[in-house]
């Protein structure tokens, strides 16, 4: 996350309930671990978390074995991170400037921040994040095909900042700007994720299930998996 659009101490206190709040936010929580472990080379490769929020999936990670670095441009969602692991390594840092040597990581995860990015922005981050990773490593990060959390009625409802809605074309164009190549994707959420999360558990396992029906390019998200060419 870039420093200017780093989250307060008063909304990185709130983030873990806004998205994974209850029995459906941690179905979905567990939804997005299991995709993400589906994109991962095996433990015990070393892992940059960034923005690593409130450290969600740094400790999910961890445990599976990752030997992980928790990095965030929030001092305050770092201190929040650091109550869940207070062992492991914290980096406050920003996305488009780590004090990361070059080729030194196995992988890198992004989750939930491009979607707030303009596609300049994003391949920006994407240079930077494949400067770290070693040859053949990783870089994973996710995008929003389109978002109801655009629309304006809703809008009304959900506290939120902006999201951006990149196409499949223009994601991979951007990806091929950082001088990356895919390597795997995964598609998921008929719904907004962060709606989702207000709906009875039940219904959340449902929509789940009624997914794997579908063809993936009617899914909303995308998780991208891509390496240096």
């Amino acid at each position: 996350m870039t420093s200017s659009k780093a989250y307060s101490r008063e909304l990185a206190e709130k983030y873990d309930y806004r998205h994974f709040g209850g029995q459906s936010g941690q179905f979905i929580l567990s939804k997005d671990v299991r995709t993400l472990l589906s994109l991962l080379p095996p433990p015990p490769a070393l892992v940059l978390d960034i923005p690593c929020g409130t450290g969600v999936y740094t400790d999910a990670l961890t445990k599976q074995g990752y030997r992980t670095i928790a990095a965030d441009a929030s001092g305050s969602m770092l201190q929040i991170a650091g109550l869940y692991q207070p062992q492991k390594a914290r980096l406050q840092a920003d996305i488009a400037g780590l004090p990361v040597d070059d080729n030194a990581l196995d992988i890198v995860v992004t989750l939930r921040l491009f979607s707030h990015f303009e596609s300049v922005e994003i391949a920006r981050s994407l240079r930077e994040l494949g400067r770290v990773i070693k040859p053949g490593g990783r870089v994973i990060f996710d995008s929003f095909r389109w978002t109801p959390r655009r629309w304006p009625v809703l809008r009304s409802i959900v506290e939120q900042s902006y999201i951006h809605e990149y196409s499949y074309d223009e994601t991979v164009a951007t990806i091929g700007e950082a001088g990356l190549r895919v390597v795997d994707t995964r598609w998921s959420y008929l719904f907004s994720p962060i709606l989702q999360r207000r709906l009875p558990a039940s219904i959340v396992r449902g929509l789940d299930r009624f997914e794997t029906l579908l063809p993936d390019r009617w899914l909303l998200r995308t998780f991208w998996a891509c390496t240096k060419h």
